[in-house]
């Protein structure tokens, strides 16, 4: 995903990780159009129920329950990207949380330009607004974000930072190439923490066990052509930069076919995690360009 959903929902915590993914994200899920050597990415729309996979006992926490839609346009001389959260969690105590959150970013393909806008609320109340910009002179220059909303906001990015999009595309270029760990930093604009470094692991994709929906919607309504059936499993462990702490402040685990869909997205918060799987799917038109 061009940005991971990385919001840290615990009602007793100030929301400090918030974006995916992208990327779906970002998903993940952590969060696509374009190409990168000889292969292209697919537009689309995608629809992940979102559960609860684990939750340990000092986090209170007994169900989750939510849904993420993640699209990804191609607008010829740049990619467009939306995120739309909802996920209630439910505690112990019988307490609930309700939690939307929204990310929309676009990105220009020659790295120069970005722009994003991001609403996080919680149960009805907004506690978040997050709008900005970026340009710079060269696709590897440090930048600055000009922000519009707050506009006392200060993030600054060093050299070789890359923006969400060319990450990912440069993600699966990589693993196809047959590559195991890729390191980046990437600024996405999803939170006041960016910019992140972003380890990625690639091992051997997981054998899940698919619901009939989830199998219907990969195999049936989005089957991949013979080139792009590959499925490339990816660990990314989230640190921010301006952050000393020795563990990430999240990490994601991904399921990517060649063409950027995301088949399974796990996104792993420490002392809980969420599931997404796929429940609605369409592809959408390229451009003319």
């Amino acid at each position: 995903m061009c940005a991971a959903l990385n919001t840290n929902f615990s009602k007793n915590r100030p929301p400090r990780r918030k974006a995916v993914l992208g990327a779906v994200l970002a998903v993940a899920a952590g969060l696509l159009c374009g190409h990168a050597g000889a292969f292209e990415l697919l537009p689309h729309r995608m629809v992940y129920d979102m559960t609860l996979s684990s939750a340990s006992t000092a986090s209170g926490i007994n169900n989750a329950k939510g849904a993420m839609m993640y699209r990804f346009q191609d607008a010829c001389d740049s990619w467009t990207s939306e995120t739309n959260v909802f996920l209630k969690l439910i505690y112990d105590e019988g307490d609930q949380v309700e939690t939307t959150w929204s990310f929309v970013s676009w990105e220009s393909k020659d790295g120069l330009d970005y722009r994003f806008r991001v609403r996080h609320a919680q149960d009805g109340s907004t506690i978040e607004l997050l709008q900005g910009k970026v340009r710079r002179e060269t696709p590897s220059s440090a930048g600055r974000v000009e922000f519009s909303l707050p506009q006392d906001a200060e993030i600054d990015f060093p050299e070789g930072t890359l923006f969400p999009t060319r990450h990912l595309i440069n993600l699966i270029d990589y693993a196809k190439g047959g590559g195991k760990v890729f390191s980046r930093t990437v600024f996405d604009g999803a939170s006041l923490d960016n910019p992140y470094q972003i380890n990625a692991l690639f091992t051997r994709p997981v054998k899940r066990a698919k619901t009939a929906q989830w199998r219907k919607i990969i195999d049936g309504e989005a089957p991949p052509k013979s080139e792009e059936a590959r499925v490339h499993h990816v660990r990314m462990a989230f640190f921010a930069l301006k952050s000393r702490e020795a563990l990430p402040e999240f990490e994601l685990d991904v399921d990517y076919r060649s063409d950027g869909v995301a088949e399974f997205i796990q996104q792993d918060f420490g002392d809980y995690a969420l599931s997404l799987e796929p429940s609605e799917f369409e592809a959408l038109d390229r451009p003319k360009c």
